[in-house]
């Protein structure tokens, strides 16, 4: 991911010569004709058995083979039409198996942020004075600087223990008990906010705090919502929202569910925050989250990322998705009208899982 940024910031002049549209591909509205996948997901496993090729493809997804471009992947499902077309598991995964959702936690936060704003318990996406002790120019830092990575704090994502790495001490070290108020306490490394992209599993961690605020000045409980808006409503039955001990979850990297659940998120977007007859988060939310947000390379928007125009690695040009690292992955296709969920234990540089899935989903047909 890092190569990827440096070789965007070298061709970004590049890139400005070119007439790149982001017009939306309408989305489909739930088949009346199916039940809505609250309660058990409708199944019309589709019949792939006599194509060679697709078969050839997920044999060696799911081979050791394929372990030193893919890592090990641990589960694939696609739902196409709002039914499980085609699911499957390597050993000892199962359909019930809970498995760590690492970054795709951020995508959550993104609709929960959505939500507070619909309800109005935050005002807008431009709101400022967001923490009591940001009394310097972090007064400045809006809800969209924390939604799409440009707050400027000074926080350093890193992996890797030779050096800083913020991400570490947070989720690890002194920051583990409390890592919104740890991430928050950071500076400004910009003048000011919004002048530049920085990826940061803390900036995620800030906005859910200050959701828990937010909720907790109108008298209701973080988890409590989360149950209320998302879990009964969804039927979220296998998921699981890690908080820290201060009362905040975990959001920029905590989520435990298996893979029907991790769809069911998916479908909430891909059927425009509509679910069941009722409105979970707002249409206009939903295409903003579709549409790249400004100074992101075109790449994210409201904790979603997007396949830049000129770098799809073979996904439709449509697709916005969820990414968590390790290779985890929730991808929403409208032209398809598909979501695509894998799971994975992928450690390795420059792998090759982007490539391996748009290379299933072409065997799928458009629908749009």
């Amino acid at each position: 991911m890092h190569k990827f940024f440096k070789l965007l910031i070298l061709i970004t002049p590049i890139l400005f010569l070119v007439n790149l549209s982001f017009a939306l591909t309408d989305q489909l509205p739930h088949d009346k004709s199916i039940q809505w996948p609250t309660n058990k997901w409708p199944e019309n496993k589709i019949l792939l058995s006599d194509d060679r090729k697709f078969n050839k493809i997920i044999e060696h997804t799911f081979s050791p083979d394929s372990n030193e471009t893919l890592g090990k992947t641990n589960a694939i499902l696609i739902i196409q039409g709002g039914s499980i077309v085609y699911e499957k598991y390597n050993s000892p995964t199962t359909i019930d198996t809970k498995l760590v959702s690492y970054s795709m936690a951020k995508s959550y936060i993104g609709l929960l942020t959505g939500i507070m704003i619909d309800s109005g318990f935050i005002s807008s996406i431009d709101e400022t004075n967001l923490l009591p002790e940001w009394k310097d120019n972090r007064k400045h830092i809006s809800v969209d600087h924390l939604l799409n990575m440009k707050s400027g704090l000074d926080f350093v994502e890193q992996y890797d223990v030779n050096g800083r790495s913020d991400t570490l001490e947070m989720l690890f070290g002194s920051g583990r008990y409390d890592q919104a108020s740890f991430a928050s306490a950071l500076n400004l490394k910009t003048p000011f906010p919004g002048m530049k992209y920085n990826y940061s599993t803390g900036e995620t961690n800030i906005l859910s705090k200050i959701i828990k605020e937010k909720l907790k000045e109108n008298g209701i409980d973080y988890n409590d919502f989360i149950d209320e808006k998302l879990v009964s409503k969804l039927g979220l039955k296998n998921t699981i929202f890690e908080f820290d001990k201060s009362g905040t979850f975990i959001g920029g990297s905590s989520i435990f569910a298996n893979a029907r659940d991790y769809a069911r998120f998916g479908y909430l977007y891909l059927r425009n925050g509509q679910w069941d007859g009722e409105t979970i988060v707002s249409k206009d939310w939903v295409d903003a989250t579709r549409t790249p947000a400004q100074n992101t390379f075109q790449l994210y928007s409201n904790k979603f990322w997007h396949p830049h125009p000129a770098f799809t690695r073979g996904l439709p040009t449509d697709t916005y998705y969820c990414a968590g690292f390790g290779g985890q992955y929730i991808l929403i296709i409208p032209s398809k009208d598909m979501i695509l969920v894998r799971l994975g234990e992928t450690y390795i540089e420059e792998d090759k899982v982007i490539e391996n899935l748009a290379d299933i989903i072409q065997f799928f047909e458009d629908v749009i």
